[in-house]
């Protein structure tokens, strides 16, 4: 349980703040509204949230013996009625003890006993073993998680399906098998997408064409004899005189095409129409253009017809190939690449017949010849992964396990060596230490199973309903509207409503807190549906309650609370100051109404004799805190002079709460005129007061506003209502004190321990 709490730097608590210690089981807090109650109380409500969720409102706040392994806190306030009436109209499953939970509870409490026993049999190794064992769960289920969520790796291969997609043990078994011969390279996740991409998403198919290698070779051939003849300078005859003008030319090609156009018999030059070729020029021009000239030209023609028509073929090879198969664009660059060189040795070509004296060069078709190699790969392996698709998948789906298995290698070869250490230890155990932990085994299992027969929503639910019904609530119930995961909803309803639509919304403010104060009481005695908290001590927070409530409701929640707070015996002093249901650690009860503080606390009920009362009241905007064994909180009278006093003795140099000052006094002179019977009217105190008196306009204000605009401000009297909050405080108390000297001076002295001098 929380020992104890230092509240400082947050709402009405300074730097000083408050410290409780030693607190009890049962702990009553009274203060009126505003006094810094609901900050404890929500302070203790954040210990139970998680670290993300924490409020750092409360960082300077701090707590001894809570610990969130072993304890469970639930709190009532305006946020629980929210929570789970008004964001979510339908219930959580509501766990409560049933007619049986007596037995069942005096069963469990024989186990409980049983398993202290024999933990006090056992040694300290056997302790050890325990924890191990328990370790070794939670490693084994984080081992199977982190298997299972390799999974996640393929989720994108929706037309292909890993073996044993329910079960994690199978799913970790199979990447045991792998691991026992996993290869030295791993198919990279990138090569597995690709592979599934092609067997399943791709539209596979045989391929009948190929590249013709013939092609290639006569290709080949013709290039060695050209390049030969293109590197090679063929010159005409250079002994004849015309050869130095051809020369100076330097465009033989030209010479020999208009050489060609002179007949036996013409004179006239093709080139100017003049008659100026002689039968000495004609024979000047073939001696020069001999036949051994013409003999190496013819060759490069020849050989450049037949290289034009292999490398067309080539080209028409290669698109129909591309026609039928081309893996990402490598036939369209190929044939590409290829048109591209054939056309640049073809222009090669023309300019070396166009200038036979230059030397020109070719690129061989070797240049491409990885790349055609490439595409004959491609197409053997196309056509043997269709031919074989069954056997390529089945490789698939082993690639992608030693994929997966050597992902989880380490983390597996980590829980094996812990596993080691688990046997290594379990077998340091003898006999009677596995017998004594089977015992144990068997005990808890015999609680889990004890706990579970109490799980019962619908008792729940009938308990709620009959005490509604008994508290006079019978314009409403609660039924069952739909089961979830086997754990019953339910829903507020009339009684002869037929429609499932929930009524909640139409309820008054104090049938809401009750319904929803009946709703916690049932989580206090029974269970919630988080079944991590099933073992763990319940710390109860309980912050005003009956707002709103008439005093028969009140009553009811009186009553419930105290079962929560009812003491297990009245044998010895450890029964009276233990909780009857041991499932509760500690109550924290916040209240405002002094009815309700009264009736709770009562201590002639059998309530636990364990607990300490706490009077919260605030004085210049700043929290305080006094306890006691016995109630420190009396009645409303006795509280306002106890307000006033204190107010006095640390006189607030604050205006504004003059008003609140004000309203206290107006409340103590009601109280003592009207209810104890004697003394004057306050009026009273001004029959003989001279109006010339300093002091008069600030009585009758004061008076003015104690009877009336501590309620409401009436326009006739705002000049009172300026006075009075421009005063000081002291002029109040001054004022006051004069009142009380006409209408009852002893009381005065009494209930403030001073006199009226």
């Amino acid at each position: 349980m929380i020992n104890s709490i230092a509240i400082k730097n947050v709402a009405s608590y300074d730097d000083t703040g408050i410290n409780l210690s030693d607190l009890k089981k049962v702990n009553f807090f009274f203060g009126f509204n505003g006094s810094g109650k609901s900050t404890i109380a929500k302070f203790l409500h954040n210990l139970s949230l998680s670290p993300d969720q924490f409020s750092s409102n409360y960082s300077s706040c701090t707590q001894n013996g809570y610990n969130s392994t072993n304890h469970y806190i639930l709190t009532f306030d305006e946020k629980f009625t929210e929570e789970n009436f008004i964001n979510n109209e339908n219930l959580n499953g509501v766990f409560s003890l049933n007619q049986a939970n007596e037995l069942i509870d005096n069963k469990i409490s024989e186990e409980e006993l049983k398993i202290q026993n024999i933990d006090n049999r056992i040694f300290e190794k056997n302790e050890l073993i325990r924890r191990v064992a328990e370790d070794k769960v939670n490693k084994e289920k984080d081992i199977l998680d982190f298997c299972w969520s390799k999974r996640s790796t393929f989720s994108t291969f929706t037309k292909f399906t890993l073996p044993h997609s329910g079960s994690r043990p199978n799913h970790l078994r199979e990447i045991r098998s792998k691991l026992h011969n996993l290869p030295s390279s791993i198919v990279s996740l990138q090569e597995l997408k690709d592979k599934y991409d092609l067997f399943y998403e791709s539209d596979l198919k045989e391929v009948n064409k190929s590249i013709d290698g013939k092609l290639y070779l006569k290709i080949r051939r013709i290039e060695i004899k050209l390049q030969t003849l293109l590197h090679e300078v063929i010159i005409g005859n250079e002994d004849v005189n015309i050869a130095e003008l051809i020369n100076q030319l330097n465009n033989r090609s030209w010479v020999e095409t208009g050489v060609g156009l002179l007949s036996i018999t013409d004179t006239t030059c093709p080139f100017c129409q003049q008659n100026t070729i002689t039968e000495e020029l004609k024979k000047e021009f073939e001696s020069f253009f001999d036949q051994s000239y013409k003999l190496k030209i013819d060759n490069i023609k020849l050989l450049q017809e037949e290289y034009i028509k292999l490398y067309e073929s080539l080209l028409s090879n290669l698109l129909e190939i591309q026609n039928e198969f081309n893996p990402n664009n490598l036939l369209s660059n190929v044939y590409l690449a290829v048109q591209t060189l054939f056309n640049e040795n073809k222009l090669a070509i023309s300019e070396k017949l166009s200038n036979s004296n230059e030397r020109k060069s070719i690129q061989s078709i070797v240049k491409e010849k990885a790349n055609l190699s490439k595409i004959l790969k491609e197409i053997k392996e196309n056509n043997n992964i269709f031919s074989e698709i069954d056997k390529n998948k089945e490789l698939l789906l082993s690639d992608i396990w030693i994929y997966i298995a050597s992902e989880c290698k380490d983390k597996i070869d980590e829980f094996d060596k812990r596993e080691i250490k688990y046997s290594r230890i379990s077998s340091i155990a003898d006999t009677l230490v596995v017998k004594l932990k089977n015992d144990i085994i068997s005990s808890k299992q015999e609680i889990d199973r004890l706990r579970s027969e109490t799980i019962n929503t619908q008792e729940a639910v009938e308990n709620i309903n009959i005490i509604l019904k008994n508290s006079g609530f019978e314009s409403f119930e609660i039924a069952e509207k739909s089961i979830e995961n086997n754990i019953s909803q339910y829903y507020l309803k009339r009684p002869l409503q037929s429609n499932e639509e929930s009524i909640f919304k139409s309820l008054s403010e104090g049938e809401k807190n009750f319904i929803s104060f009946l709703y916690f009481y049932q989580l206090c005695i029974g269970t919630d549906n988080i079944q991590t908290n099933a073992s763990k001590k319940k710390i109860i927070v309980i912050d005003d309650p009956v707002s709103s409530l008439d005093n028969q409701a009140l009553f009811v929640v009186s009553t419930l609370i105290h079962n929560l707070i009812a003491r297990k015996g009245n044998a010895n002093k450890p029964e009276r100051q233990a909780f009857k249901n041991e499932n509760i650690a500690q109550l924290f009860i916040f209240t405002h109404n002094l009815y309700f503080y009264k009736e709770v606390s009562f201590n002639k009920r059998p309530i636990c004799t364990d607990y300490w009362h706490y009077n919260i009241t605030k004085i210049n905007n700043k929290s305080k805190i006094k306890g006691d064994y016995n109630k420190t909180v009396h009645d409303d009278y006795s509280l306002l002079w106890n307000t006033i006093k204190e107010l006095k003795q640390n006189l607030p140099q604050n205006k504004n709460l003059n008003i609140v000052i004000a309203n206290s006094m107006r409340r103590i002179i009601e109280s003592y005129v009207s209810f104890i019977g004697y003394g004057n009217d306050s009026w009273s105190s001004l029959l003989e007061l001279d109006e010339s008196d300093p002091t008069y306009y600030i009585k009758c204000a004061f008076i003015s506003i104690i009877n009336d605009e501590s309620h409401k401000t009436s326009p006739m009297d705002g000049i009172y209502y300026q006075k009075l909050t421009n005063e000081q405080p002291q002029v109040l108390f001054d004022v006051f004190k004069e009142i009380f000297r006409s209408i009852g001076k002893y009381h005065y002295e009494m209930m403030l321990e001073e006199e009226i001098v």
